[in-house]
């Protein structure tokens, strides 16, 4: 097997071409800007570091001092899920959520701008729905207490409707621009899912 940088074959343009292709002094260009981020990236900013400090006390408690903290597991359980639906709030904002987008580049404009808008208003009447559904199975679970702290189960679905509900105003959002701006919306998300 030869290197394609030392190889004396008859390839030696293609070789030359294709060591100029490969940049692995790449860096980012990107300049960090508070501005570029919202405050749901603020908020799982900070659930991800008091779930990381739960999972280092835990480590450190079990192994290093063999006296494992009992809440710790359970906890950070609870900091996972919190985490996952502020990342889903992330995800709603960018629109980058998990959805198919082959075929609509083969479709006229005008379909695609209509197909586009169909799956905001459905995005919009699902997170509704779940939104409600969050609401109202949280008087239910006041009385039900955590294993490991006196803490009710409801605190949990509380933070799970706040998330729904920026969700939801995300959707929204994101429903107004698409339908007062289809086309930019379309080409500045198919650029983005890109990337």
């Amino acid at each position: 097997m030869t290197d394609y940088k030392t190889s004396n074959s008859s390839n030696e343009p293609q070789n030359r071409a294709a060591s100029a292709q490969i940049d692995f002094q790449h860096e980012d260009d990107t300049v960090f800007n508070y501005a570029d981020y919202k405050f749901e990236d603020w908020i799982a900013f900070i659930l991800f570091w008091i779930l990381a400090v739960t999972v280092f006390s835990q480590f450190i408690s079990r192994y290093v001092f063999s006296a494992p903290l009992g809440w710790t597991e359970e906890v950070a359980r609870y900091q996972l899920i919190c985490l996952g639906f502020m990342g889903g709030c992330i995800g709603v904002r960018r629109n980058t959520h998990i959805f198919v987008a082959l075929f609509h580049r083969w479709m006229p404009t005008k379909l695609s701008t209509l197909l586009y808008q169909t799956i905001a208003v459905f995005n919009v009447i699902f997170i509704t729905a779940l939104a409600y559904f969050a609401w109202q199975i949280i008087p239910l679970l006041h009385i039900h207490k955590m294993a490991s702290i006196p803490l009710p189960i409801s605190v949990l679905y509380g933070v799970i409707f706040a998330s729904l509900l920026i969700m939801l105003a995300r959707s929204y959002q994101y429903l107004f621009n698409i339908i007062s701006n289809p086309t930019q919306t379309i080409n500045q998300d198919s650029t983005t899912s890109c990337d």
